[in-house]
């Protein structure tokens, strides 16, 4: 494509469509490698501010804005590495769910399946994929994203670890809380089903200690039942996974993108972004609208500001003021008359 023959709005839709949806299979499967993502990266920044192979255009805006998404004042541009990271935590999902499927059983037989995946070391027999898909899902915004919007939906209890997992919806494992009763426990590594039996008036809970609990230690239990009282075990049901992020609680590529984006962006102010987005005008003047909202226009200050030689920074019109995005389209004596005109057809 050559981009001088398209509007800015028509290389962001270029990008959105083609740029970034055509690798999207091997996003899905493979870790991209950050040399490989910087490289996309350039090509896809070098496209939308209209440079090319043999020259450089000026990037007005630095590409983790443009990478927001609308509302927040962005283009809607996906990151690579973002999406590259929640499109690969689906595999973490589908191997929780479809653990009876034949591909799901080669996983786990060969690598130890999802539980293996908590496991940030990696074995030397294991593949290139395994350990890139673990590396993935041990990034810091991923796990981040899997601690904050994943939660366990307690069933019969035959997958969750009782101390290690958590299970309570407090986002924080009975381990990590209680870690001197931890310590002296006997069912440590042991899933709910472990720890106790149905009896005619309910579910019982059987725990097992070390040794009989100090006076120092009494307080502490009775914090640590007070906590699971109530906590059911359901015989007849699975064990699940709700991802939070969803109405559903279904997990989608999508909504992990967004939590992973949510933690560094920040929402922009008065919901200006939002609105400008809404108005049913064509894509390029909504695009130029946002330079113009941003002050990142090509104007003879944004110019001199990056040390381009200018021999005045003079109103082209009016030659009284110096040249600025609020000066050029509302304050210039010579412009002005133009808005008013204009407001007098929509009238």
């Amino acid at each position: 494509w050559k981009q001088k023959h398209l509007s800015f709005g028509g290389r962001v839709t270029l990008i959105q469509s083609i740029l970034t949806s055509i690798p999207i299979y091997f996003f899905s499967f493979f870790r991209v490698p950050s040399k490989v993502v910087d490289k996309l990266v350039r090509l896809q920044r070098r496209f939308l501010w209209g440079g090319g192979d043999d020259q450089n255009k000026i990037a007005w805006i630095k590409w983790e804005t443009v990478c927001r998404s609308k509302e927040e004042g962005g283009l809607g541009i996906k990151d690579i590495r973002n999406f590259n990271l929640a499109l690969l935590g689906k595999w973490k999902w589908s191997l929780f769910y479809h653990n009876g499927d034949l591909w799901a059983k080669v996983l786990e037989s060969k690598y130890g399946g999802w539980r293996n995946l908590n496991v940030a070391s990696s074995d030397p027999t294991d593949s290139i994929w395994w350990r890139d898909l673990k590396q993935a899902l041990h990034h810091q915004q991923l796990a981040s994203a899997f601690q904050n919007g994943l939660s366990w939906r307690v069933g019969c209890g035959d997958k969750i670890k009782f101390w290690e997992d958590n299970w309570l919806n407090d986002d924080i494992s009975l381990v990590a809380k209680y870690p001197r009763l931890y310590s002296i426990s006997n069912q440590q590594n042991q899933v709910i089903q472990q720890l106790g039996a149905h009896t005619d008036s309910g579910w019982e809970w059987d725990f097992r200690w070390r040794r009989s609990l100090f006076d120092s230690e009494v307080t502490i239990a009775d914090s640590f039942l007070h906590d699971i009282e109530g906590k059911t075990v359901h015989p007849c049901r699975k064990d699940e996974w709700v991802w939070r992020a969803e109405p559903s609680g279904i997990y989608s590529a999508h909504s992990a993108y967004n939590l992973l984006q949510g933690e560094i962006t920040e929402v922009s102010d008065d919901g200006v972004f939002a609105e400008l987005w809404k108005l049913k005008i064509p894509k390029k003047i909504s695009v130029f609208a946002w330079r113009l909202i941003r002050d990142r226009l090509p104007t003879k200050r944004n110019l001199r500001r990056r040390q381009v030689e200018m021999s005045d920074c003079l109103c082209p019109f009016c030659r009284t003021s110096e040249e600025t995005a609020g000066h050029l389209f509302f304050q210039c004596s010579k412009i002005i008359h133009i808005w008013w005109e204009s407001l007098s057809w929509v009238d």
